[in-house]
């Protein structure tokens, strides 16, 4: 019997799960953190569209975006990123973060 795919059918749990995890791990989380935890051979994020994916969940507030400023102290110079977090009380993400 071949084993079953944990995939949610859904890209956006997949998401969501992602997201929440590394929230749980890490203070800010950028597209950056999103794209190398979906190359992860384990991830079940899909690579191509991922950008794609990431604000489509923003467009309908399954992720919150800020805009942050970081600053270097070895440089002395600042740069801002985009960091994401997820919506908790959007119906796709509280049915996942509820299980």
């Amino acid at each position: 019997m071949a084993a079953r795919s944990r995939r949610p059918a859904d890209p956006r749990l997949a998401l969501v799960e992602v997201v929440d995890r590394l929230g749980d791990r890490l203070p800010l989380v950028t597209l950056a953190d999103i794209e190398q935890a979906a190359a992860r051979p384990s991830s079940r994020l899909p690579l191509d569209g991922l950008a794609d994916l990431v604000a489509a969940a923003v467009e309908e507030s399954l992720l919150l975006k800020d805009l942050r400023t970081f600053y270097d102290r070895a440089s002395g110079s600042t740069s801002d990123a985009w960091v994401y977090r997820v919506n908790a009380r959007h119906p796709v993400a509280a049915q996942l973060l509820d299980e």
